[in-house]
């Protein structure tokens, strides 16, 4: 080749296309976890927002049917009504939240997918429970006033009945949940992503156990409040977590 000619086989600089494309790479992945952060941020939020309405569900929650009251039952109706809609909502608010969880704990784990099914059946559990206890119990309460002796009696036992089945799905709500809780607990703690979630979820399992075993059939106002302060405190630190959005998903268990 003679000295000022240019061999069109050789190609005098590689670097510049191998650059563009590490660029591109770059800028390609940088739009997608601006997308990921915004989802995660979203869903946080969400999971936040479920937080709080279950916590004003659970502290405007009524404590007793005041029996021979037309005025107070009117009044319990609408309370039980509002309070109970409340319920509905913030369960799939919450829900919503924890499916970003899991997206963002990893899907492709099973015990992931584990303690999304196990809520996916308490929040079916909870609704059912809170559509007798809110909506089914204030209108049979209000109907026995008008009631005679007989149907009164029918009406109370049908009550009865209904705070019962409502209770006992409530206590399904405890069990599935502290499944679920303990599960991704369990995720959290094994990849190290939060100090203090894990033990608060510890926590949580355990009083929910405890008021799944102990007490009465019923459970009361008081006992809904403290399972509510409770997984909102561990749900909080679930939503802080993901506004960090260090988690990097993982195909192992």
């Amino acid at each position: 080749m003679r000295f000022g000619t240019v061999d069109p086989s050789v190609s005098r600089n590689p670097l510049p296309a191998q650059t563009r494309t590490q660029g591109s790479h770059i800028v390609s992945g940088l739009a997608r976890w601006q997308i990921r952060l915004r989802h995660e941020n979203a869903y946080g939020a969400i999971l936040l927002s479920g937080s709080v309405v279950l916590l004003v569900m659970g502290a405007m929650h009524p404590i007793a049917i005041p029996w021979g009251d037309d005025v107070a039952l009117s009044r319990l109706a609408a309370i039980d009504a509002f309070a109970h809609s409340l319920a509905v909502l913030g369960t799939w608010l919450v829900m919503l939240g924890l499916i970003g969880l899991s997206r963002m704990l990893g899907l492709q784990r099973v015990t992931v997918m584990a303690a999304l099914a196990a809520f996916a059946l308490a929040s079916v559990a909870v609704v059912v429970a809170a559509a007798l206890d809110g909506f089914v119990i204030p209108k049979l309460a209000q109907e026995w006033t008008n009631a005679d002796n007989a149907g009164g009696r029918d009406l109370q036992e049908l009550v009865r009945f209904c705070v019962l089945a409502a209770s006992s799905l409530t206590r399904i709500y405890l069990l599935l949940g502290a499944v679920a809780v303990s599960l991704w607990s369990w995720v959290i703690y094994r990849n190290r992503l939060s100090a203090g979630l894990p033990w608060v979820g510890a926590v949580v399992c355990l009083a929910g156990m405890a008021m799944l075993i102990g007490g009465s059939a019923y459970i009361s106002a008081h006992e809904v409040l403290i399972l509510v302060a409770g997984q909102a405190v561990w749900m909080l630190l679930a939503a802080l977590l993901m506004f960090r959005n260090h988690v990097k998903p993982r195909s192992d268990p």
